[in-house]
């Protein structure tokens, strides 16, 4: 076997000689695949730099839904909008940075549309992929528990009961789901950190109704 492959070594080239166009051809390749490289070293910046863009003005938007600055969070969700498309005409090859993008941008707009009295979109209609819509859901059911907190502070149970109403559905609907970390990444522990939530929204809930009802018994 070894003498097999001596002589295929030695019979490499024309009358065992090196051949010097052989090493003119890998240096001119070695020029494209650079050049290629470079291409898509720049591409991985533009989407690294849309993501990162993206992922800031979903945080914001969520930060303006908090403080119902209307006007704010219309301006920052128009431009959000515009990010994402940029990035999806750009990201094929780089989804595994891009992806937090889209997880965030999901939960952006999801709280947008409850906010708003709307039903959340599917993942086909916001053209979401179904990991990053579903991770970006399990997260809105902390931003919906802040929603709530927000409403109970203010004296508007009723508000805060339809937060804790449509955090119960996004748990009760996704709570039978299991996949390996590898197909739906962090999920079960989003669900275990959504179960928390959604226990101690409900349990302040229940307080302060009991609070109120012994108030007016009093009365």
């Amino acid at each position: 076997m070894q003498d097999m492959q001596t002589n295929t070594y030695l019979n490499l080239g024309e009358g065992n000689k090196f051949d010097n166009g052989d090493l003119m051809e890998v240096i001119s390749d070695l020029d494209a695949i650079t050049k290629e490289l470079a291409a898509l070293q720049k591409k991985q910046d533009s989407v690294m730099q849309l993501t990162r863009e993206a992922t800031r003005m979903a945080g914001e938007a969520i930060s303006a839904m908090h403080s119902k600055d209307k006007a704010k969070v219309k301006r920052i969700m128009l431009n959000l909008e515009k990010s994402m498309k940029r990035l999806k005409t750009i990201e094929k090859g780089f989804e595994y940075y891009s992806a937090i993008a889209h997880q965030e941008y999901v939960e952006a707009y999801s709280l947008y549309c409850v906010v708003s009295n709307k039903k959340i979109p599917s993942a086909k209609a916001m053209g979401e992929d179904v990991r990053s819509y579903m991770g970006g859901v399990m997260d809105l059911v902390g931003e919906l528990k802040r929603e709530a907190y927000e409403a109970m502070r203010a004296g508007e149970m009723d508000i805060a009961e339809a937060y804790y109403e449509t955090m119960k559905d996004i748990y009760d609907s996704t709570m039978h789901i299991r996949f390996a970390n590898s197909i739906l990444q962090n999920f079960r522990k989003k669900q275990d950190v959504a179960r928390i939530q959604l226990e101690t929204t409900g349990s302040e809930l229940l307080y302060l109704k009991s609070r109120k009802s012994s108030q007016g018994n009093k009365l």
